[in-house]
């Protein structure tokens, strides 16, 4: 059920069903359409988030970090994915990656002026702070 119209629609409605994981595959027959545009289509980086935290959702961490990758590649500058991305490295267990993607994400939203992001990296910390990796 691919709707290439409106694969954010259809993925939308597979996960609705609890189809989680024909909704991945929908979004990304989407984004594999696009890999090859030089440039690429202003929603690839939305159908990458979305395919990203679906993952996210269903514990498959390294191919979330992949589509969040992508979405960062393809996307104007978001410190909310940078931040996306630090959480599902940590909970893989690549602590020094994630810590790269958080200071990342903190220099982003300090240059950006977004208290809220900056607010979710200190938060972020003092979490990862009582955790021993």
């Amino acid at each position: 059920m691919v709707n290439e119209k409106h694969p954010l629609r259809a993925a939308s409605e597979l996960a609705q069903a609890g189809r989680t994981a024909e909704a991945i595959d929908c979004l990304e027959a989407a984004l594999s359409l696009t890999r090859s545009d030089k440039e690429r289509p202003a929603d690839a980086s939305l159908l990458a988030r979305t395919a990203g935290l679906h993952c996210e959702v269903t514990g498959r961490l390294p191919q979330a970090s992949r589509y969040y990758e992508e979405a960062i590649a393809t996307a104007d500058p978001d410190p909310l994915l940078l931040i996306a991305l630090a959480s599902v490295l940590w909970r893989s267990g690549r602590a020094d990656s994630a810590r790269s993607s958080l200071a990342s994400a903190e220099s982003m939203a300090q240059s950006l002026s977004d208290a809220d992001a900056l607010k979710m990296v200190a938060n972020i910390r003092a979490e990862w702070a009582s955790d021993d990796r």
